[in-house]
């Protein structure tokens, strides 16, 4: 589980910060499509990362037995 205290929610910002490359050549590349069709896109790839992972957890359990 997750520890989600607001010191260990500190502690993650502090590290992504950290490891974050925002150098003005690569500020694009963290900037978010909001546009309907770009959210549609992300939401639709969510789902189907969603549906590949329970597939593959249904066939790990048909090969475990």
């Amino acid at each position: 589980m997750t520890d989600t205290s607001p010191e260990a929610i500190s502690r993650r910002l502090r590290e992504v910060s950290r490891l974050s490359d925002l150098r003005p050549d690569r500020r694009l590349d963290a900037k978010i499509d909001l546009a309907p069709e770009g959210v549609a896109a992300r939401l639709r790839e969510a789902s189907d990362l969603y549906t590949l992972s329970l597939q593959l957890a249904e066939m790990g359990a048909s090969h475990r037995g």
